[in-house]
């Protein structure tokens, strides 16, 4: 955590790192969202920062950590989500997402901190249930690895 100024307050300062992670399943992509035990809102798995660790190793322990999936991120793709936590609204916490495709559907969430787990298919993303910043994430996500892998929906099939 670090502090700087904001006029005349303290600002502190938070960072973590995490993934959008998909599959792809019965011909739709699915994403991976978890609750956190201290809330009743759906995220992506994601965590703090530790010393010496960039970005990249950030996320992918942070999703190892919380889900057991070993990811690996696909390059192109990195957002972040800026917003005021705190009791006082003093505390500025940034996270920094990139993007997975995974084949892995089995999830071990780590119990100290994840009290649910789901995946989703594209068209259930749970709107009413997550931020904002998270939905355009998820948006912005889904079209990038559509556009990495091609839509969700193939029959295996050749067209004549």
């Amino acid at each position: 955590m670090y502090l700087r100024s904001k006029g005349d307050e303290k600002l502190k300062y938070e960072k973590s790192c995490g993934a959008v992670i998909f599959r792809k399943t019965r011909g739709k992509y699915a994403v991976l969202l978890i609750k956190n035990r201290y809330a009743d809102f759906w995220s992506f798995p994601k965590g703090h920062v530790e010393e010496g660790e960039n970005e990249y190793q950030t996320a992918i322990r942070e999703v190892k950590e919380e889900t057991g999936i070993d990811v690996k991120l696909e390059n192109g793709f990195r957002m972040e989500s800026v917003y005021l936590i705190g009791k006082k609204k003093n505390i500025e916490k940034r996270v920094v997402y990139f993007a997975s495709l995974t084949t892995r559907a089995y999830v071990e969430p780590q119990p100290q901190e994840i009290a649910a787990f789901r995946w989703f298919f594209e068209d259930e993303f749970p709107e009413e249930k997550t931020f904002e910043n998270d939905r355009i994430i998820f948006g912005e996500a889904l079209k990038f690895i559509k556009s990495r892998f091609g839509e969700g929906s193939q029959t295996g099939l050749r067209p004549r």
